[in-house]
C-alpha cells in the first residue's frame, strides 16, 4: 500500500492523538500499538515528539502491507470498546485522507479492511512471486469489491488474476516475456500446452478429462462474464453478487491448479 508524502504526518498526528476525533496515545502507548504491527521498538530516554515517531513509522511502512495493517488496527472496534460511532468517526478521518490514493476502509464483518480502488490491475513484479499465497491475496482483494458491492471490479480483477498466474506458467516454462493482449483464452491454450496438461480424452481417464474440460468452459464463461459485466467494458447487464462471486471462484480454482501443476513440474525438474 503506497499513499502520498502529502498525508504521513496527517496521519502520523492523528495516531498520536493529536488531531481529529482519535484518543491521545502516550509515547508508551504507541510503540505497543507500532511493535503489535509489526515493529520492534523500544521506549525509553530519547523518545523523539509522539507525532514525529508515529509519523516516521507511517513513513517506514509505506509502500508495504505493513501500512494497511497499522491502519485497520488502528480502527479495529476493540481499541474503543465498541463505541462504532468513534470508530467511524476515525474511519471517516482516515478516508478523508487515503481516498486522493485510491484507498479507502471499508467495513467487512466487524471489522475494517483496506479496499484498493486504483484499478484492476496486478503489479507486474508480484508476478515473479506467484504462488498460493500471491493467488489468496488477489482474491481477497475481489472479495473487498464484493463486500462494497463493487460486482464489476470484482469480476475484472478475477480475470486479471488468471491472466496474470496464466502468463507466470508460460514465462516460467518457455523463459520469454509475454505480453497481454487480452485474449485469456490464447494464454490459456499456451498455459497448457507448457504445462503438458493439454491432452486428447483417450489418454487420461474419463473423470479427470471431465475435470480439465470443466475448467475449459468455466474459462470461456468466465472470459465471457468479464467482456459483458467487467468494469473494462460497458456493463451489458445487471451484474448481481452472484455473478462476482462465481468468477472470483472460478479464477481461484484455475490459478491454483495451475500453481499447483507448476510447482509440481519444477520440483521434478521438468
Amino acid at each position: 500500500m503506497k499513499i502520498s508524502n502529502k498525508i504521513t504526518k496527517q496521519l502520523g498526528t492523528l495516531i498520536a492523538g493529536d488531531r481529529g476525533p482519535t484518543p491521545y496515545l502516550t509515547g508508551s502507548d504507541l510503540v505497543d500499538f507500532f511493535n503489535e504491527c509489526g515493529a520492534d521498538d523500544i521506549y525509553g530516554e530519547g523518545f523523539p515528539t509522539r507525532w514525529r515517531y508515529a509519523t516516521e513509522k507511517i513513513i517506514e511502512s509505506n509502500g508495504s502491507d505493513q501500512l494497511r495493517t497499522i491502519l485497520e488496527e488502528f480502527v479495529d472496534p476493540r481499541r474503543y470498546e465498541g463505541n462504532e460511532e468513534q470508530v467511524q468517526a476515525i474511519v471517516k478521518e482516515i478516508n478523508g485522507l487515503i481516498k486522493f490514493d485510491g484507498f479507502n476502509l471499508a467495513k467487512k464483518g466487524n471489522f475494517y479492511k483496506i479496499i484498493d480502488n486504483q484499478g484492476n490491475y496486478i503489479e507486474p513484479q508480484a508476478l515473479s512471486e506467484v504462488d498460493h499465497k500471491f493467488v489468496s491475496e488477489q482474491i481477497e482483494k475481489c472479495q473487498q469489491k464484493i463486500t462494497t458491492n463493487d460486482f464489476n471490479g470484482a469480476i475484472t480483477n478475477a480475470r486479471t488474476l488468471a491472466e496474470a498466474v496464466l502468463i507466470h506458467v508460460i514465462e516460467n516454462i518457455e523463459k520469454v516475456e509475454v505480453k497481454n493482449d487480452g485474449n485469456i483464452l490464447a494464454l490459456w491454450a499456451r498455459a497448457k500446452k507448457a504445462l503438458k496438461i493439454d491432452l486428447k480424452k483417450e489418454d487420461i481417464p474419463d473423470f479427470v478429462f471431465q475435470i480439465l474440460a470443466g475448467l475449459d468452459t468455466s474459462l470461456n464463461g468466465l472470459a465471457a462474464l468479464s467482456n459483458n459485466a467487467g468494469d473494462r467494458h460497458a456493463n451489458k447487464f445487471n451484474t448481481k453478487k452472484h455473478h462476482a462471486k462465481l468468477a472470483v471462484n472460478v479464477s481461484m480454482t484455475l490459478s491454483d491448479f495451475l500453481v499447483d501443476v507448476l510447482n509440481e513440474r519444477n520440483k521434478n525438474g521438468l
